[in-house]
């Protein structure tokens, strides 16, 4: 029993450091990372691209544009849903999320 909860100590312990190695804040300058992992993912620049790697998709692998746009999306459910961003200092607004990451894939134009 009492290995077991020093395993438990020792896991807990190794998954916080992985977190903490995670970028928090990243910048606002725009250098467009195109990568492939459950289809095309855009990403403003590369630390948004290592917090997503880190946080929730390691699978996450950078390419080109030319090969990561042959896996955008083009269809998007009918759900009203507004959602928008600031690019380049003028507002945009989409339907909902899918519209805006579909957008975002085929022009490569990063939303803050």
């Amino acid at each position: 029993m009492k290995s077991l909860l020093s395993l438990c100590f020792l896991l807990g312990l190794a998954l916080t450091q992985v977190s903490a190695s995670c970028p928090e804040n990243c910048p606002d300058t725009e250098d467009v990372v195109w990568a492939l992992g459950g289809g095309c993912n855009v990403f403003r620049n590369k630390c948004y691209f290592e917090k997503e790697k880190c946080l929730t998709n390691p699978e996450l692998t950078i390419t080109t544009k030319e090969e990561c746009q042959k896996f955008c999306g083009s269809a998007c459910p009918q759900v009203y849903q507004p959602v928008g961003g600031s690019y380049n200092g003028q507002i945009r607004s989409f339907g909902n999320e899918c519209e805006k990451r579909v957008h975002t894939c085929q022009t490569g134009e990063t939303f803050l």
